[in-house]
């Protein structure tokens, strides 16, 4: 119901833009309307739009300028999808299946390169690939006096596939720089290897202290964590533990014997 609505506003317009343009043509004057896409090369998919240039305008009759035209949009169904047709500021547009009128919104002429309307499209997903081309044909425009012929300048865009390929296979993961390559670990440099806690150089096995590695002995490729840690395990434990031990044995002594004392003093009295 909306479309034909709209389908017969577009004829009204037409009609008017008939009535309002002189009965003939100036065969002497002309102007172009160029198209402008966002983008030229495309893939299945995408939203694009194409922008309709008014420009070249040579016109002596009426005002000497452009106040409104009529086009049909020429593009292949098959390929592209005609989305809408918005107007550029300054201007307004009626569109209907591909048959569009603008003009200007405050009914003046323009006589210089002006930005009048957007034609937006999408790609179709299964179209097929390669050039389509866009264009204007049937224009007319109109001076406020005469009914002036216009050119269409068409646009080709490329529709491609779009890329998907891999980045290349140097900078990728799993080749020589990656983990688990020369550099990894489990490999010489790791834990579990040599230089492992528990195996030479355990605690109580050949580097344990007062063995080959203790302290004031040759220093050997095995010294490892484990050895060191059995070392300074040992000598902190001589500084630390029997410290603590001497001084509770000094102070729980003397605690009994102030227990003793009190007892032997008790006993004391009691004689006496």
């Amino acid at each position: 119901m909306k479309r034909m609505k709209l389908a017969v506003i577009i004829t009204i317009l037409f009609v008017v833009f008939a009535m309002i343009a002189p009965k003939s043509y100036a065969v002497d004057e002309s102007f172009e309307l160029q198209l402008e896409a966002s983008s030229t090369t495309l893939h299945p998919g995408d939203n694009f739009s194409v922008n309709i240039i008014i420009d070249n305008m040579n016109v002596t009759s009426g005002d000497q300028g452009i106040g409104a035209y009529q086009a049909k949009i020429i593009y292949d169904t098959n390929a592209l999808e005609l989305v809408n047709v918005t107007p550029a500021t300054g201007w307004e547009v009626l569109q209907n299946e591909g048959n569009m009128v603008a003009n200007t919104s405050n009914a003046e002429v323009v006589k210089e390169r002006t930005h009048t309307a957007t034609i937006n499209f999408k790609v179709l997903d299964d179209v097929t690939l390669g050039d389509t081309t866009i264009s204007l044909e049937s224009i007319q425009g109109s001076s406020g006096t005469t009914t002036i012929e216009g050119t269409g300048i068409s646009e080709v865009v490329s529709i491609e596939e779009e890329n998907t390929d891999n980045p290349p296979d140097d900078n990728t993961t799993g080749d020589d720089n990656t983990v688990g390559g020369d550099n990894t670990t489990g490999e010489d440099n790791t834990v579990g290897g040599d230089n492992i806690i528990g195996d030479d150089n355990t605690a109580g096995d050949k580097n344990n202290a007062g063995d080959k590695n203790n302290a004031g002995g040759s220093s050997t490729n095995k010294n490892q964590i484990g050895t060191s840690s059995n070392n300074n395990q040992a000598t902190t434990s001589n500084k630390v533990l029997p410290y603590t031990g001497i001084r509770n044995a000094i102070i729980i002594a003397i605690g009994v014997a102030i227990v003793a004392a009190v007892v032997f003093y008790v006993k004391y009295r009691r004689a006496v």
